[in-house]
């Protein structure tokens, strides 16, 4: 059977450096080169550095031609419309020169879903998230845009204006999600929150649950969890990037924590914007680094596989999330999990058996559940067995293969 991904990174394999960091679609990437009867294509927005079209294995690379006239590039800036049309005429002509027999499209949040409007083939997106409940989550408490307007450093207007025009812009992505929502028909999700929230937003959606593929270093199973007898606390995180990953409680439990004179580090992966940073502190009147918070920024796999090694806790603080590969990365390695119970991570954490996981905004618990938990041996051994035998099962190849050629095969009626 001939698949077309549409996707908005460029897939790691096609950049041809040898390297393969991959997230999760570079992953199901791996696992679908292993399917004989799959001949996959995957057509990706391009940049200025992308070579064109490009055949390895059974896998063809064909990245969209986005050239935008000046006066187009200027419009951007105020409106998606452009943007959006040009997308669209990229992808049918993508269609059209590939000819798939079924079209799966990763993410509601970008305009891949719209390619269902020009075609009979059938199209399946793959649930990442979704801005319409994301959206209602955007800020905290007490919390608002101003916060981030306050934040900008006034010598660089230009960062600014970009930033502000982007918000504008958000403001009709919610309304084109919605029309993706629905016009495509089938989906493919792995938690009880995006299989309620498809049905909600498509009552007559065909879901199928296909689970995550994780990168390769996580499931070798040659690292494993070893920060039980840590005589410090040590806490790490990954990705903070926006306010409804929770930066402000992780600073909130940070603070608790030092105000308590607990004696520890609490490390975060990934990048956060300055102005992000200074919005938050300045917000809550101290800062991350007086409360023994560090950023780690960008880390390569292996280093944070490490990390995470070596770390006491894996704390997650988000206000909503579909599925954190971050969460099912630690869980594989065999670290105990402390999170917000939000989204789907009820899904992926059985509290009281994997982990502990505590009401969105509530700093207050969820430090104590850090103490209490760092203090008990047993208990967060028990945590570490149970996440690697759960995380193996749930993210092994050969599964996950099977559930996505049932979904490939259920929709083409392939027996």
């Amino acid at each position: 059977m001939k698949v077309l991904w549409f996707e908005v990174t460029t897939p790691q394999r096609y950049k041809d450096n040898g390297i393969v960091y991959g997230g999760w679609q570079d992953s199901l990437e791996r696992i679908v080169r292993t399917c004989s009867d799959v001949e996959l294509t995957i057509s990706f927005m391009g940049d200025r550095n992308n070579t064109g079209r490009k055949k390895d294995g059974n896998v063809d690379y064909i990245p969209m031609n986005l050239n935008y006239s000046l006066k187009d590039k200027i419009w951007n800036k105020f409106t998606n419309t452009k943007e959006i049309s040009c997308i669209e005429r990229e992808m049918q002509k993508v269609v059209e020169l590939v000819q798939p027999d079924l079209i799966q499209v990763f993410g509601t949040e970008w305009p891949f879903g719209r390619i269902a409007r020009f075609t009979t083939i059938p199209v399946v997106i793959h649930i990442m998230g979704s801005l319409i409940p994301y959206m209602n989550a955007q800020y905290p408490p007490c919390f608002s845009y101003k916060d981030l307007c306050k934040a900008y450093d006034i010598l660089k207007p230009k960062q600014f204006m970009d930033d502000f025009l982007s918000h504008i812009k958000e403001k009709g992505c919610e309304k084109r999600e919605m029309e993706i929502w629905k016009h495509v028909k089938y989906y493919m999700g792995r938690t009880e929150w995006d299989r309620a929230l498809s049905g909600i937003l498509h009552p007559g959606r065909k879901y199928f649950h296909v689970d995550e593929a994780l990168r390769n270093s996580f499931l070798s199973g040659a690292d494993q969890w070893n920060g039980y007898d840590n005589k410090r606390i040590i806490l790490i995180s990954t990705g903070c990037s926006t306010f409804w990953k929770g930066p402000d409680m992780l600073l909130k439990v940070a603070h608790i924590l030092t105000d308590l004179n607990v004696d520890f580090e609490w490390k975060v992966a990934g990048y956060m914007s300055p102005v992000l940073k200074k919005a938050v502190e300045r917000k809550l009147q101290t800062t991350f680094e007086k409360n023994h918070v560090h950023f780690l920024g960008f880390t390569k796999p292996e280093d944070l596989t490490d990390i995470l090694c070596h770390s006491t806790l894996y704390v997650h603080t988000a206000y909503v999330e579909n599925s954190p590969n971050s969460i099912c990365e630690a869980q594989c390695l065999g670290l105990p999990i402390v999170s917000t119970n939000v989204g789907g991570i009820s899904s992926l954490v059985e509290n009281g058996k994997q982990g502990v996981l505590v009401p969105a905004n509530d700093p207050w618990q969820m430090a104590n559940t850090i103490i209490e938990l760092a203090a008990n041996r047993e208990k967060m051994l028990s945590f570490s067995k149970n996440n690697m035998s759960c995380a193996f099962k749930r993210h092994d190849d050969e599964k996950i293969k099977n559930e996505l050629l049932n979904c490939y095969r259920t929709i083409l009626n392939i027996k």
